[in-house]
């Protein structure tokens, strides 16, 4: 019998502890990363040496739930890829830097708590299909797209925290090699593989960034 595992860790495997899923779309979403994940033994062996990689490189803390951070492009069922991914073992070093700076806009109050991961490592027959930049980010695992669910529908607040966002990008950005996208849907492009910005035909000039 293959044996299963669950992502309620102790010690140095995985943690949901502070990440509490509170919706019914989130318990969804949880419960779809488990069949993901049980369904394979190998893979789940994988994902738990990736999740003590990095606790053990940026805090078991500031590692998200796995069901966000495996999560890949949201066309995945239409380009017949699965809904998560776990990069290849080569890549796993990119993201770290990109953890960090995650951590650091949530604990500067840049970014809410409720902010959620929605796409990160994509490979490259899914990147493409997806329609992602022939050098995307994503490819190398080293970028992540977020949001934040309850700004999806105020403007006001997600305006807010997006000039909060150019802000840091101004001052501090260049110490942690930030790229960030800001798109008019709401989704956030996070990686720390060159400083620079963008909006949504990818240039420069289309940032909403006044900065």
């Amino acid at each position: 019998r293959r044996p299963t595992y669950n992502t309620t860790y102790r010690n140095n495997s995985y943690s949901t502890a502070n990440n509490t899923y509170n919706s019914a779309n989130n318990d969804l979403t949880s419960m779809d990363f488990n069949a993901w994940l049980n369904s394979n033994s190998y893979r789940a062996r994988q994902v738990a040496e990736y999740q003590r990689y990095l606790s053990a490189r940026v805090g078991a803390q500031n590692v998200p739930p796995l069901s966000q951070l495996l999560t890949t492009a949201r066309s995945w069922d239409k380009c017949g890829y699965e809904p998560y991914q776990l990069p290849p073992q080569e890549l796993w070093a990119n993201i770290v830097p990109t953890l960090r700076l995650y951590s650091e806009l949530k604990n500067q109050g840049v970014l809410p708590l409720s902010t959620e991961i929605r796409s990160v490592y994509r490979s490259p027959g899914l990147n493409d299909c997806a329609g992602g930049a022939g050098s995307s980010k994503h490819m190398n695992a080293s970028a992540m797209d977020i949001w934040v669910p309850e700004y999806e529908d105020n403007l006001w607040r997600l305006s807010t925290m997006q000039d909060g966002l150019c802000q840091f990008w101004q001052y501090q950005g260049q110490s942690y090699n930030f790229g960030l996208g800001l798109y008019a849907t709401g989704a956030i492009h996070l990686d720390t593989d060159g400083y620079r910005k963008w909006g949504f035909n990818h240039a420069s000039s289309s940032s909403s960034c006044r900065y």
